[in-house]
């Protein structure tokens, strides 16, 4: 019983994988208007106590390039990219950048330049 039900949510992150990694790029090649619509809610309102976040958000999240792993866990996701980590959320309007501008921190949580409380 608890190997089919791994099983099931293995192939549920499957198939959110495609949207997850659409999203990621979107954000991670976007114009800054399109970064800004693609952040959670708590993300934009974070980024936006330093400055309007169109003015803001290319300075504090780097261009990176192409998807190199990504996991889906649920409604949460991270998407490591050749420049950037970012980890996402699924809301009622699909997927979200929830923090960006992420670099490892040995065995503590990832730092990151955007991301919400």
């Amino acid at each position: 019983m608890v190997g089919a039900a791994i099983a099931m949510l293995a192939g549920c992150a499957a198939a959110e994988r495609p949207d997850v990694e659409r999203v990621a790029t979107e954000f991670s090649t976007g114009d800054p208007t399109v970064r800004c619509a693609l952040l959670a809610p708590a993300a934009l309102a974070a980024l936006e106590r330093e400055g309007p976040c169109a003015a803001t958000v290319g300075t504090a999240v780097p261009s990176a390039g192409e998807v190199l792993q990504t996991a889906v866990w649920g409604d949460e996701a991270q998407v490591r990219l050749s420049g950037d980590t970012l980890f996402l959320t699924r809301t009622s309007a699909g997927w979200k950048v929830v923090a960006a501008g992420c670099t490892p921190n040995g065995d503590l949580p990832y730092e990151c330049r955007v991301e919400g409380p």
